[in-house]
């Protein structure tokens, strides 16, 4: 065939061809074929792309509006109070919204400000039908049989904010603390004594702490300051928690803030009804009602009515809930109350620190009842002539940019204290008060412009310091700023890291990435008396299991530091506490009042509970660094029920 005659080839032909070759070229680069399909596919994720980032901007938005200073707004907020009635009328002035700020109006929130008030109302309407719970008597004083005068009963409290689904370890965490307390506190029998007295099967001693457990001078009583969110009457799983501690001899108080956060108002709930305490509390005001419309505590201009309160909502680790912390102070049926938080322990009784708060000796001046002071530059030395009202330490860890003169919070999970209802009367004042400076200059914020910038100062730990060195009368308080390496062991570095955050000391710094600075966080020159990481636990009377990270976290202390020996050391003194308290479980009688183990089922699993790694674990981890590899302490079958 010729040139012409491939060309009269027909069309119908060569379209074929053409249809062929380009289905060829689409099956080669497209194997998945339709085009159009692909097309859709395309399209319908360029639509959730664009989707998702309009709400991400949106959130961003919303987060700048509501916690951005609007110091160069026109607006001028005493004004705007004054035109609206003030605070005195019980009602926070509204705003108009600007172009810089947002300002929530009765007509409009914002969903973040909404979601605020509900959980503030749901709170506050919880005691429309609950009252707080009285402190039940106290023991006598005397012993009925010997006649005897009994020494005084210590309040511990711990405080129950919320019962989160995953809590994996904590509730062991309250079971552990209190076995501590239990075992360092008058009436005490220790173990070795109980397994001589006991015709049960031999237990492995070398298992039971180093530390502690031949009892102490002062009698104990375990409470659990209990949230609302957190009840007990919740059927939920969300009362599990409350009911978990009160079958381990937790007495449960229900207590709400000393102030509604928000204005308690019909916004979300009926107002009618209520019992008697409902009607008081509605009337005590909220935060911030009292606040100063002029002077150095007012509003800075521009600055929401609202934006301190949802600061205060999402502060430091339970938001405006940590304030039940304060209740702790109407315990006014003990001479001497001790907050501890859940992942605390103690190694050795306080006995000490008691007799120094109480006074004893101080008749006969004797200067020889001493405990150990801070030594940094904010301690002050009390007067061991007289009885002290409250002991603390210092968390310098938060301090952002180390001084002489930084302002440093009290840590917040450690405070003794002598109750009294006059000093708790106090800080509901301060909270109605809402005294807390939003100032751009950080070195002026915080409660009274001097407590803040650190973590947590708008509750609990700004709220102690502004209320012992400003707000209480001078030289009414003999409060006691304690060894924090002694009392609330956290093993922490006392200098500055090159790390972002606070990292102990490497002992290969190249190997480890970072290394310490010559800056102390205290703002002295040299604070090597303050080497928290290096203390052994034998020289420890309580820790805070921080630095050290959670035991049910399975921590392997800190490998590469000079606190890993601490660390493992610490660690091991809580699961050696654990296995002492299975074993004192054992050995109880199931008709006994405390809980106790009995049944066969029970013990196996105890057994197996302790099947996993050896070292300073003592089996109660199946891995390392691993929430889930915790063998949780198995539940006692016969456990205390009574409230």
């Amino acid at each position: 065939m010729n040139v012409h005659q491939r060309r009269s080839v027909p069309d119908t032909v060569l379209g074929e061809s053409r249809n062929q070759l380009r289905l060829q070229s689409r099956s080669k680069y497209h194997p998945k074929g339709n085009s159009s399909k692909r097309y859709r596919f395309d399209l319908f994720t360029v639509l959730i792309w664009l989707f998702l980032f309009v709400v991400v901007s949106i959130e961003f938005l919303a987060f700048k509006a509501l916690n951005h200073d609007t110091s160069s707004s026109s607006i001028n907020a005493k004004e705007l109070d004054a035109a609206n009635g003030g605070v005195e009328n019980g009602h926070e002035p509204t705003r108009r919204p600007t172009t810089k700020t947002f300002e929530p109006t009765t007509q409009a929130r914002r969903w973040r400000v909404k979601a605020a008030r509900k959980d503030s109302h749901e709170n506050s309407f919880f005691w429309k039908t609950h009252v707080p719970d009285p402190i039940p008597p106290l023991p006598p004083d005397i012993d009925p049989e010997t006649g005897q005068t009994l020494p005084p009963v210590v309040a511990y409290v711990v405080t129950l904010t919320k019962c989160p689904v995953s809590r994996t370890g904590s509730l062991d965490g309250a079971a552990v603390l209190l076995h501590s307390i239990r075992r360092n506190s008058y009436g005490w029998v220790p173990m070795k004594t109980r397994m001589n007295q006991s015709t049960s099967a031999q237990f492995n001693t070398s298992m039971w702490p180093l530390y502690g457990g031949d009892g102490g001078r002062y009698r104990y009583r375990a409470y659990a300051i209990v949230d609302a969110e957190a009840s007990p009457e919740i059927s939920t799983s969300h009362g599990d928690c409350a009911r978990y501690l009160q079958r381990l001899g937790y007495i449960i108080l229900h207590r709400p803030p000393l102030v509604p956060l928000f204005e308690i108002t019909s916004e979300f709930f009926n107002m009618s009804g209520g019992n008697e305490f409902f009607n008081e509390y509605k009337n005590l005001g909220y935060f911030g009602k009292e606040r100063s419309l002029s002077g150095p505590f007012a509003r800075a201009d521009g600055e929401r009515a609202d934006k301190l309160r949802l600061m205060m909502f999402n502060d430091g680790c339970c938001g405006y809930a940590e304030t039940l912390k304060l209740h702790v102070y109407g315990l006014a049926e003990h001479k001497l109350a001790v907050h501890l938080d859940l992942d605390s322990l103690i190694l050795r009784p306080m006995d000490d620190l008691f007799d120094v708060m109480l006074g004893k000796g101080t008749n006969e001046g004797n200067s020889n009842i001493t405990v150990p002071l801070a030594k940094g530059p904010k301690t002050k030395m009390p007067d061991f002539t007289r009885s002290s009202d409250a002991a603390f330490t210092r968390d310098y860890n938060q301090v952002k940019s180390p001084s002489l003169g930084a302002a440093v919070g009290y840590q917040g999970g450690f405070l003794v204290l002598r109750p009294s209802l006059e000093v708790l009367e106090r800080f509901r004042d301060i909270l109605r008060r809402g005294e807390f400076i939003l100032s751009q200059n950080k070195t002026k914020r915080g409660w009274g412009g001097k407590h803040g910038n650190y973590y947590g100062d708008k509750t609990f730990q700004g709220l102690l310091p502004y209320y012992y060195e400003d707000v209480a009368p001078k030289d009414e308080h003999n409060e006691i700023e304690l060894d924090r390496c002694v009392y609330n062991q956290m093993a922490d570095n006392p200098r500055k890291s090159t790390h972002k955050y606070p990292r102990a000391t490497p002992l290969d710094p190249k190997a480890m990435g970072f290394r310490d600075t010559k800056v102390c966080r205290d703002g002295r020159k040299d604070c090597s008396d303050t080497d928290c990481q290096r203390v052994h636990p034998k020289d420890t009377v309580t820790t805070h299991f921080t630095f050290c990270k959670k035991p049910w976290h399975c921590s392997d202390g800190l490998p590469g530091t000079v606190a890993d020996d601490t660390c493992k050391g610490l660690l091991r003194e809580w699961f050696a506490v654990r296995r002492e308290l299975e074993d004192y479980w054992m050995m109880s009688s199931s008709s006994d009042k405390e809980p106790s183990y009995s049944d066969s089922e029970t013990l196996s699993a105890v057994q197996e509970h302790r099947e996993g790694l050896s070292g300073h674990y003592l089996g109660y981890c199946k891995a390392t660094e691993d929430s889930k590899a915790y063998l949780r302490l198995v539940e006692p079958d016969n456990p205390k029920t009574a409230k």
